[in-house]
């Protein structure tokens, strides 16, 4: 049977891993959402008894809001002041947001529509075209985060160095790498 001529191409979820695997699996994504939760709501703490600003933050709230989405999204700051560095994080920035965007639309798959309307849409065309699109950002992620391990541990970039290089950081990378 020729593989590229099946018309019920699919992805199996949790293909090959066992009950137990499957529990440790949950706690380990409990676990990684719990520590996440903690780590955003001491970071909002610590912003919220903060000093009073001398000047208001709310005025022309939307251009502000419309603003900083752009920058986010564009990346525009890093692409001023380095190339090599904005394409770097754009990469990791949108490889990373396409896997974790894949990873919603699985949940979504698994916990909503098989159980409660009884249907996949992980089936045929849809199935390959979009695996397709996660798998090349995925691979440009990965991209990335070789760059930035280049950078970090053959350039050693003197803007970097001292500033942006502890052991968090370097945690941080590698967990990415595993990613």
């Amino acid at each position: 049977m020729n593989a590229f001529a099946q018309s019920d191409v699919t992805r199996e979820t949790y293909w090959g891993i066992s009950s137990v695997e499957y529990a440790v699996f949950y706690l380990l994504a409990f676990t990684a959402i719990a520590v996440f939760t903690y780590g955003v709501y001491q970071r909002f703490a610590r912003y919220a008894a903060g000093d009073d600003d001398s000047f208001p933050r709310l005025d022309d709230l939307g251009n502000r809001v419309v603003s900083a989405t752009k920058i986010v999204l564009s990346n525009e700051k890093q692409f001023n002041r380095d190339l090599y560095g904005g394409l770097m994080h754009s990469f990791i920035l949108w490889g990373f947001l396409t896997l974790f965007v894949a990873t919603l639309i699985l949940m979504a798959e698994e916990y909503a529509a098989k159980k409660l309307l009884h249907m996949s849409f992980w089936n045929g065309d849809f199935y390959l075209a979009y695996q397709f699109m996660v798998d090349a950002l995925g691979l440009l992620f990965v991209v990335g985060i070789g760059m930035a391990m280049y950078r970090r541990y053959w350039v050693r970039n003197t803007r970097l160095w001292d500033r942006h290089t502890s052991n968090e950081d370097d945690v941080f990378i590698w967990t990415l790498f595993a990613l």
